[in-house]
């Protein structure tokens, strides 16, 4: 009896001490699982507060446009996409297309020769600033004009050139070859004014363009940044650009709108974190001056 009942009291105290070391084992895991759900929340809770903070300080980008693209260039092996809205889609350009007209003037013109108004370029939509009907100036005056402040008329004397030796036809020629050359695959120029619906290019095009001219025509980018201009016999023209003066370190701008087209406007400026340049260019919209003020902003801040 007395060897039965030891045994029965060393089984239930080693069945106690099992039951133990188990609630010892099981409480220490409910700590331990507490205590890294904890920590696991707080980890969380970090990385939603940093991705609130970073949406906060660069939110998603709306543009009220058509068409719109912007992209950081060194001009030669960097040509990086920052923001893209529907850069493919082929879409009238307006007085944007006077600046493929500038590069074919560059080629073709002695800067110094003169030029007359004709009947047929004083015919084009004028300007508030002008030039009339038998205005003589040089080429160089003309380009001024024709950049600055976007003159149709300048443009079409322009393609006319010196004694109207070239003519339009020719000249819208030269102007599609160039793109052709450039591979520019969905543009084409109607007339070199841009006056024309038919002048159609995309978003992504015009930042090839915009990229040949300040590798290849540093003049074109230098007067279409000018804000205000004075040429003898003519007077002082105006930038039809509204935002130079108010966006710093603009190195090339032209603005354009029509009907068909809407507003439309290029920007290339200076992107101070790379030491090289933001291409922007906004298409069809209500208005190109605050689309293109956002576009800035936020390709500046998203700019690494």
């Amino acid at each position: 009896m007395n060897f039965k009942r030891a045994i029965k009291g060393f089984l239930l105290s080693f069945v106690f001490l099992v039951f133990f070391i188990y609630m010892i084992a099981g409480v220490q895991w409910i700590f331990e699982s507490y205590f890294q759900n904890q920590n696991e929340t707080v980890f969380l809770g970090s990385i939603s507060s940093d991705v609130q903070a970073k949406n906060i300080e660069n939110p998603e980008l709306e543009v009220n446009a058509i068409s719109a693209i912007s992209v950081e260039s060194n001009l030669k092996d960097l040509n990086k996409v920052i923001f893209d809205k529907n850069s493919d889609i082929k879409l009238p350009i307006a007085s944007l297309t006077k600046l493929m007209t500038a590069v074919i003037v560059l080629d073709n013109h002695d800067l110094s020769n003169t030029i007359a108004v004709d009947e047929r370029a004083d015919s084009q939509d004028p300007m508030k600033q002008d030039v009339k009907l038998g205005d003589i100036m040089s080429v160089e005056s003309f380009l001024n004009i024709m950049l600055i402040g976007s003159s149709n008329k300048s443009a079409y004397a322009l393609a006319e050139g010196p004694g109207g030796l070239i003519g339009e036809q020719k000249f819208v020629e030269l102007m599609n070859q160039k793109a052709k050359n450039l591979g520019l695959q969905n543009t084409f120029f109607a007339d070199p004014t841009g006056l024309s619906p038919e002048n159609i290019s995309t978003a992504k095009d015009l930042t090839v363009l915009a990229r040949y001219i300040l590798k290849n025509y540093p003049k074109i980018a230098d007067i279409s940044k000018e804000k205000e201009f004075y040429i003898p016999g003519f007077g002082k023209v105006a930038n039809t650009n509204q935002l130079l003066g108010e966006v710093s370190e603009i190195v090339c701008s032209k603005t354009g709108f029509t009907a068909e087209a809407k507003g439309c406007l290029l920007l290339v400026v200076n992107n101070s974190k790379n030491s090289d340049y933001l291409i922007n260019v906004i298409l069809g919209a209500d208005d190109r001056f605050s689309e293109m003020k956002k576009l800035i902003n936020w390709s500046s801040a998203t700019c690494n």
